[in-house]
């Protein structure tokens, strides 16, 4: 997988307009970089220290947690700092609030600051809450008069009257978050610095902190900072923010703005001109049809896979494959098997049978089930006694993706009923993107698929079955045409290989689509495309009668890898405007609305983009 994240500032970066602002800045962060030395071998004494610096031996590497970075805060504002885990977020906070000297620049404060970057630091948790008060309040800066002052209202806010003195050792880390809140607002500051603090707590105190902190804003104008991982929470609270990613700026202006391209684009990998090319998507003007990007999902991978199963009409019902849900390899043989047998296909946990597909098979009222893969036999038998279901279980397993693969076409090659097409398919074992991609062409062809290892190597036994084809074809993924050529001559055999050895998944899937759209033996229309993901593909395990009944393409795009994002992009102008709709497999939180409206996006651009260049061509 990619791992470039991006740490430039993004070409649509706003300016917080602050030339005609005359509001008092509060807060000005000018240049500011911090870095950090950190040991490049551990050491674990004083005297390893001496003998390291003795012998010119001790070596640091520099880690710049900050670098460059420069904004100002005005009166008034409430200023919300975006970025993912490691971006330096804190560290910000840190160096305005004075725990730490910026390396270089300069941050300068106007007026008082009320910290809340870590709640409860300087507790002692044998002391009681009322003795805590005082001393957390003391190390805050507060005099015993203006703690006796405000005693009872930090007592009312945390909501600890009952257990004052119990010692704080007892407490929940809710009531410890209440108490640290309510002795570090109770002052009304120039400056509040909040550090993740509106998500500690349960849901009744997030609210009540985020009141207090509405109240300071709105009745005394307090200049607010707030670092927090919740889009919403920055959206709704801040009228400005600043997004910093490995301690880079990326982006500042107003925070509707600054969430919006956070969403679409933060922590996420790929190339500059990827990126680039995405926020040209979502920034075009198209006005897309509603529902052209749906979503298909279930609860999880178990009820996903039934929905999916439902929804396709099967010869046989007499019959049920199973397979693990948590096995991507068993899964794809247990497809491929169910496509050759044309009966239903679900997923099973390692020792029991969901509840999801429990219910779907005892609308089969299946005499035979077969679970492919790894289980617990006992914990399957049981399980499907305590759901009722009536049905003999065999069980198909070996102890590696390649055995089993041979297995199930033993298995299938032995059915009096059925039999593999001239087709097989080859596949590594540690190669997800091309395991969804071929599910279902494997399923519509009957065609068996062998998993090599992770060199592409194959089994004494896998070479064997390749050798029974006889004027068929392989389509191989991982293995070229030439070295199976060279290593079993299946061209003497009257074999046609067709290799896809595309740079990464996102190529191998293009490469493959285009090729079956073009294949006059497997009827299949792009008008409705599949889109699932690589990086989590347990809601596609069932891509593959799904896919097939329909006669849907199945695309690999992953909105986190935006390489991936581009490639689809090139695909549906390939297509040329052919995709109408899409379905993505996966929930919301893999796909977002904002990722499906990227796709939606595309989708139409690609067929006005093909509508123009027809007119074009009719009216030269």
């Amino acid at each position: 997988m990619p791992t470039i994240v991006n740490t430039t500032p993004l070409a649509i970066a706003t300016s917080f307009n602050d030339a005609n602002d005359n509001r008092p800045v509060m807060v000005d962060v000018n240049h500011v970089s911090m870095v950090f030395n950190m040991a490049s071998e551990q050491l674990n004494s004083i005297k390893e220290y001496v003998i390291a610096i003795a012998k010119r031996e001790l070596m640091f590497k520099e880690f710049r947690a900050l670098d460059d970075v420069s904004f100002t805060v005005r009166k008034g504002d409430v200023f919300g700092i975006l970025g993912t885990n490691g971006s330096g977020k804190s560290t910000m906070l840190k160096v305005i609030a004075g725990v730490l000297e910026p390396s270089e620049g300069t941050c300068t404060i106007n007026g008082n600051i009320a910290p809340l970057i870590e709640l409860g630091a300087g507790f002692d948790m044998e002391l009681t809450a009322r003795e805590n008060i005082y001393l957390n309040g003391a190390l805050l800066g507060y005099s015993r008069k203006f703690i006796d002052e405000h005693f009872d209202e930090i007592v009312s806010f945390a909501e600890i009257e009952k257990f004052l003195d119990m010692p704080m050792k007892n407490y929940s880390s809710g009531m410890v978050a209440r108490i640290a809140f309510a002795i570090a607002t109770v002052i009304i500051p120039d400056i509040l610095i909040v550090d993740e603090v509106l998500s500690v707590g349960d849901f009744m105190f997030q609210q009540k902190c985020e009141q207090r902190i509405q109240k300071l804003i709105k009745e005394h104008e307090v200049t607010v900072l707030i670092v927090s991982h919740s889009n919403d929470q920055i959206e709704r609270l801040c009228n400005k923010a600043i997004w910093i990613e490995k301690g880079h700026a990326r982006m500042m202006g107003a925070a509707s703005e600054v969430c919006r391209m956070y969403r679409l684009l933060g922590g996420h990998v790929g190339s500059q001109e990827a990126e680039s090319k995405v926020v040209e998507m979502i920034n075009r003007d198209i006005s897309c049809p509603d529902n052209i990007v749906t979503t298909l999902c279930g609860d999880d991978r178990y009820s996903s896979a039934a929905k999916l199963m439902k929804s396709v009409p099967t010869k046989r019902n007499d019959i049920v494959i199973l397979a693990p849900g948590d096995s991507i390899p068993s899964c794809v043989v247990a497809s491929s098997l169910s496509g050759l047998i044309e009966c239903p296909f679900l997923l099973t946990k390692q020792n029991s049978i969901p509840n999801s597909t429990a219910d779907l098979l005892k609308t089969y009222n299946a005499g035979k089930i077969i679970v492919v893969g790894d289980v617990e036999n006992e914990g399957i038998k049981r399980s499907a006694h305590d759901h009722g279901l009536k049905g003999e279980i065999s069980f198909i397993a070996a102890e590696n993706p390649q055995n089993l693969s041979a297995a199930v076409y033993d298995f299938g090659s032995a059915l009096a009923d059925a039999s593999w097409s001239n087709t097989l398919i080859l596949v590594k074992s540690d190669q997800n993107g091309d395991f969804i991609t071929q599910l279902p062409y494997a399923y519509a062809n009957k065609a068996s698929v062998l998993i090599t290892n992770e060199d592409g190597k194959l089994s004494d036994k896998q070479k064997a079955i390749l050798s029974e084809v006889q004027n068929g074809e392989v389509l191989s993924f991982g293995i070229s045409a030439q070295d199976l050529e060279n290593e079993l001559g299946l061209s003497q055999q009257n074999v046609t290989v067709h290799d896809f050895l595309d740079d990464g998944p996102y190529n191998v899937n293009c490469h493959f689509t285009e090729w079956q759209l073009t294949h006059t033996d497997h009827k299949i229309s792009a008008e409705t495309a599949l889109v699932a993901s690589v990086w989590d593909p347990f809601d596609a395990l069932l891509v593959g009668p799904y896919a097939a009944h329909n006669g849907y393409p199945c695309f690999l795009e992953d909105p986190q890898d935006l390489d991936s994002v581009c490639r689809m992009f090139i695909l549906l102008d390939d297509l040329k405007g052919a995709v109408s709709k899409m379905e993505v497999l996966g929930n919301n939180s893999l796909y977002t609305q904002l990722d499906k409206q990227v796709l939606a996006k595309a989708v139409t651009h690609a067929k006005n983009k093909t509508l123009r260049n027809a007119i074009g061509s009719i009216t030269h």
